[in-house]
């Protein structure tokens, strides 16, 4: 609900006047009333979904890192430093803790770890992008390094975000084709 809110907002904005009809019609689709609506996760992993580990949460944050220990999948696909995004290049996602479990570090962690020296300016939560992005919209004595610092912080965090829901999904789509294959070798 949230997501089309703010797009329908965006959408009947002035905003939109910088949109090609090509970028509004693709927005438009996504929408609930749209031909290809959005689908809510959460929901989702909330009626249809289980993992160890994930302490019976639904939230696509709290699933990721059962996730990544639980499929094969993913442990393929982001186990070595292949990912490359808008904001990350040669990334490896699925790293493995170092105390012996054999178990996947949460990426956001990960993400918490890689600028120690900028603390302040590391996005790893929600509510520190709130606060990252009005430093950015109100600070108007921020120099220059901070201010590129948090808002590299804050694509970092929310390409990670993205990330994150596709991931979930590789893991599904995984986790359905292993059921396949083994219930076609039973037959």
């Amino acid at each position: 609900p949230h997501e089309n809110t703010v797009l329908r907002a965006m959408l009947s904005s002035e905003a939109s006047n910088s949109l090609s009809p090509h970028e509004v019609s693709a927005l438009s689709a996504i929408l609930s009333t749209g031909s290809h609506p959005m689908v809510d996760l959460c929901k989702l992993a909330q009626k249809y979904y289980y993992v160890d580990g994930s302490e019976g949460s639904s939230s696509i944050k709290r699933l990721l890192k059962p996730t990544l220990n639980a499929s094969d999948n993913l442990k393929t696909m982001y186990g070595s430093p292949t990912y490359n995004g808008r904001n990350f290049k040669d990334f490896q996602w699925h790293q493995i803790v170092d105390n012996g479990s054999g178990c996947a570090k949460d990426p956001y962690d990960i993400l918490s770890g890689e600028n120690p020296e900028l603390d302040s300016a590391n996005v790893t939560k929600g509510g520190g992008a709130v606060a990252a992005f009005n430093e950015l919209q109100n600070n108007l004595h921020l120099d220059k390094q901070d201010r590129k610092a948090i808002q590299n912080s804050l694509l970092r965090y929310c390409e990670l975000d993205t990330l994150a829901m596709v991931m979930i999904v590789q893991a599904w789509q995984g986790f359905l084709n292993d059921e396949t294959e083994r219930e076609s070798e039973k037959h």
